[in-house]
């Protein structure tokens, strides 16, 4: 399941990071791009993507809890019998993260044309901003610690 996107702006370098973190059962990871970016004008940006990296290093996350019964359409059902097969799957499973943790990450790098952007922008305030990609994407952006909940 995704549970974070992200996009990091270093105006200084002129780069653009955008990061999806993954979340399962037992581990997180993230999918990573970089690009850098020049100022077309005011509005627009061009982005020029130059490496991704697929899977980042899986961090593992505590070991799952088991609950002794869970109910199902009206039903308790007792999960004591299954504890050992799912503690046994869990342990196989933080193996596997554990190994595929100590591999470097995979990276790539975009070596053409299709790898460039324009994105036009439009700040609805100091917390939002929408951005609307030449191939029609549109992107609703808003400020980290900022929510649209909170009034």
């Amino acid at each position: 399941m995704v549970e974070e996107i992200s996009q990091i702006i270093d105006s200084e370098n002129v780069t653009v990071q955008n990061i999806v973190r993954f979340a399962g059962p037992l581990a997180t990871t993230s999918i990573s791009t970089s690009a850098k970016f020049e100022v077309g004008s005011p509005k627009s940006v061009q982005i020029k993507f130059e490496e991704g990296i697929i899977i980042g290093t899986p961090q593992l996350t505590d070991s799952l809890v088991i609950p002794e019964n869970v109910e199902f359409l009206g039903q308790k059902i007792d999960l004591t019998p299954f504890k050992g097969l799912l503690n046994s799957v869990q342990d196989t499973a933080s193996s596997v993260a554990k190994t595929i943790s100590s591999q470097p990450p995979l990276k790539f790098s975009f070596s053409n044309s299709n790898a460039e952007s324009w994105l036009l922008t439009t700040y609805l305030d100091e917390e939002l901003r929408i951005s609307r990609e030449d191939g029609g994407s549109v992107f609703v952006l808003i400020k980290e610690g900022r929510s649209l909940l909170t009034a």
